[in-house]
């Protein structure tokens, strides 16, 4: 698996390259969500992605690292596995149910003004003006993209669940980033220890093993993408490059997703991409690109 700290220009490389990843999660999920329901489709995909990373975390140096966790360091990686898994991803699982991509990413997608309040707070990432006009101008491109939501896409317990979301994973890549920014723990070990907790919380919590008989062969298949491309690689691969960037800064380039799942909702679902939805994407790069060309030293 990947190693050492990436140089900035690697690591935003593999955070746009995870964000395209990610984006075609929304596409297959609704594939998988027609046959499962979401809390047991979801605990399949994370149980999988934990076993397929699993020879990883078995490796000598890994085990090593996990020996020397204390009390207080496993209870931190039990509190990601619960926040990032039933929780993080319990919920906007449940939220597809409810809402549409659309109306989920406009609402998650207000994640970078809160990254930019707590990151100052809590790991000393201070954002320059024009850092903070880029926040704003990805925001702006969110709106223009989605507004207005019609009452008809405004399911309130679909809301709660977006919400949940929201700042779940505000919390969690504070928690995360802070760790890694350290130097102490390996991404490897960030990734896939708090990832094996919250699998087997949520397998254990929704009887997932009562559903595997009933799974066709082309859910199987996107169990699988999902589990290794999706999770296990993709997971790794981000860790690996937050330890260069900021939780702003990332968090920024994933809104990215807003564009790449809009285009891939049109190419395979055949979903419209209007004129005002195509400034809201400008919006979004152009907020993304200043973001990361301006810097804080």
């Amino acid at each position: 698996m990947l190693t050492g700290v990436p140089s900035r220009k690697n690591a935003v490389i593999m955070a746009f390259l995870c964000t395209s990843i990610w984006s075609s999660t929304w596409i297959l999920a609704r594939i998988g969500l027609k046959e499962i329901p979401a809390l047991p489709f979801a605990s399949i995909r994370y149980i999988l992605a934990f076993a397929l990373l699993l020879p990883w975390l078995l490796r000598r140096n890994t085990r090593q690292a996990i020996g020397q966790l204390s009390k207080k360091e496993w209870l931190v990686f039990a509190g990601l596995g619960l926040l990032g898994y039933p929780i993080n991803q319990g919920a906007i699982f449940l939220a597809m149910t409810y809402l549409p991509n659309t109306t989920i990413n406009l609402i998650t997608s207000m994640s970078p003004i809160l990254l930019a309040i707590l990151g100052g707070l809590f790991l000393n990432e201070r954002l320059n003006n024009r850092q903070f006009a880029g926040i704003a101008v990805t925001i702006t491109g969110a709106l223009v993209f989605f507004l207005p939501v019609s009452n008809g896409k405004l399911n309130s317990t679909g809301l709660l669940l977006s919400f949940i979301t929201l700042f779940t994973n505000v919390v969690q890549t504070i928690i995360v980033r802070k760790m890694l920014k350290s130097g102490d723990y390996p991404a490897l070990l960030v990734t896939g220890l708090p990832m094996g907790i919250g699998a087997i919380l949520m397998g254990t919590g929704t009887a997932v093993w009562e559903w595997v008989p009933r799974i066709s062969l082309t859910v199987w298949g996107v169990l699988l993408i999902l589990s290794l491309v999706n999770t296990a690689i993709a997971f790794t691969v981000w860790n690996v490059a937050l330890q260069r960037l900021t939780a702003v800064e990332a968090n920024v380039i994933s809104n990215t997703m807003l564009v790449q799942v809009a285009i891939l909702s049109w190419i395979f679902l055949g979903d419209i991409v209007t004129w005002k939805m195509a400034a809201g994407m400008a919006l979004v790069i152009g907020g993304v690109i200043t973001v990361n060309l301006w810097r804080t030293s």
